[in-house]
């Protein structure tokens, strides 16, 4: 299957009876990452939204991949309606999210640990693992060991956080109409239909409490996320509430994202021209544009684009404290790995000196390692949480700093040619307050300084080693 479409989804959007609480949720169980939060008020909610008069508190995450965020409204004007009594997933709207995890088992404790209710049953054989929650607003999540977007020839699973342990890849909504539905999505957004590929079966429905299923779907696509629209016939499917707004509790909506002016000038070109309806005229700010569209049976849709340069301010880049550091060596990730991993002879090429006070248990420098890094009136014990041999560990730092929710990672790569990638990334939160960019930027310049020595090591090792 060929992955054509130049679409990009960069959001989906919940409305919610308590933001800030819901999107904790979210960060703690799957690892996402804070990204910052606004309040929006009138006009521009009246004119974008369609809400007249909507005051609301506006929070995000961000997961692994460029240019995407989970987005959490809290409508104080007026009051979001709780969703209807006896709500089933069949029900006309959007009704599923799915994400793909790099650690399914840790993900499901996880689950256990933040919610009143146990880890859910899984389904599928290992490695291809899938289970279903709801979130603490009810809010059904799919969780995905294997990625589906792997399943796709061309699609674009790149990554630029690997050190974040999830990807939102999917959205399911339930349709009065499949047909009309996929014009909308298709013919007027511009996604694209992928063949001869289902990401569930009638089987899949016990998932999420459904029995007896008779249904039609269909996937479609973007770059970077799969849209699955259904066509309940059994059960027959409630239609939106009386009096339905957007602002209600769940799902709000998804968002398409547009690397430039005239990509979006287009798109919204053809949504309109082939039947979605906008809010009101087109938004624009000056750092973006933006308007919410909606399709013939009330599927809201936000079209927007933002200038890079002012990502930070709407929530695509984190808002925590975070120090990423890339450099490429000319010299095998063997030897790259070896230097990294070695915590006992890391002062050989970083500003501090290492001893190892507790051994990893399979491996010495493995999972568990306890060590102790020092340098001028500094001493931090830091402990190895995660082991990946020769690729990936992850750190986290015991005492010794102002830090909390403090994550380090380190990742090797080789492009197949002897030459490797460093990845460096912390991140953490601060008991400081307002110091945490300050000192992140710090950290940037140490550890900067540090990859470029050892960069100079390898090189000139492996220089003499030609010689």
């Amino acid at each position: 299957m060929q992955m054509s479409s130049e679409r990009h989804i960069c959001q989906v959007a919940f409305s919610a009876l308590n933001g800030p609480g819901l999107r904790e949720w979210y960060a703690k169980v799957f690892g996402l990452v804070k990204a910052g939060k606004i309040v929006f008020f009138p006009p521009a909610t009246s004119t974008v939204q369609g809400i007249p008069g909507a005051w609301e508190k506006c929070s995000w995450l961000i997961d692994r991949q460029d240019y995407f965020q989970l987005e959490f409204f809290q409508f104080w004007k007026p009051h979001s309606r709780l969703r209807h009594e006896g709500w089933r997933p069949c029900d006309i709207g959007y009704n599923m999210l799915g994400i793909a995890v790099t650690d399914f088992d840790q993900v499901l404790r996880n689950v256990a640990a933040y919610s009143s209710h146990q880890a859910p049953r899984t389904f599928g054989k290992a490695g291809d693992r899938r289970a279903c929650v709801a979130d603490p607003e009810g809010n059904l999540v799919e969780i995905y060991e294997r990625d589906p977007l792997t399943l796709i020839e061309g699609a674009d699973t790149r990554v630029c956080r690997p050190e974040v342990p999830a990807a939102v890849r999917t959205l399911r909504a339930s349709v009065p109409h499949l047909e009309e539905a996929r014009d909308a999505f298709v013919d007027a957004m511009g996604l694209q239909v992928v063949e001869e590929f289902r990401l569930h079966t009638a089987r899949d429905e016990a998932m999420w409490g459904l029995k007896g299923v008779k249904a039609s779907s269909l996937v479609l696509r973007s770059a970077n996320f799969l849209l699955e629209l259904v066509e309940y016939r059994t059960p027959k499917p409630r239609p939106w509430p009386q009096g339905y707004s957007i602002k209600d509790q769940g799902f709000m909506n998804i968002a398409f994202g547009f690397r430039d002016r005239d990509d979006f000038d287009r798109a919204f070109a053809q949504a309109t021209r082939e039947g979605m309806r906008p809010n009101g005229k087109v938004v624009d700010l000056g750092l973006g544009k933006v308007m919410y569209v909606n399709d013939r049976h009330g599927f809201s849709v936000e079209m927007l684009t933002v200038n890079k340069r002012f990502w930070s301010m709407v929530g695509f880049r984190p808002a925590q404290a975070y120090v990423e550091n890339e450099i490429e060596i000319n010299a095998p990730a063997s030897e790259v790995w070896t230097q990294l991993a070695d915590h006992a002879n890391i002062g050989n090429w970083s500003t501090f000196s290492c001893k190892v006070l507790r051994p990893g248990g399979k491996d010495p420098d493995g999972i568990g390692c306890v060590r102790e890094l020092a340098a001028p009136g500094m001493r931090l014990l830091e402990e190895v949480t995660a082991w990946d041999e020769g690729r990936h560990y992850a750190y986290q730092l015991r005492s010794g700093a102002p830090f909390r929710t403090h994550q380090g990672d380190i990742f090797v790569t080789e492009d197949g040619q002897g030459r490797s990638r460093v990845r460096w990334a912390i991140r953490f939160d601060c008991w400081i307050p307002f110091t945490g960019k300050l000192i992140a930027w710090l950290l940037e310049q140490v550890f900067k300084r540090d990859l470029r020595k050892l960069k100079s090591r390898l090189e000139a090792y492996g220089a003499c080693e030609r010689f």
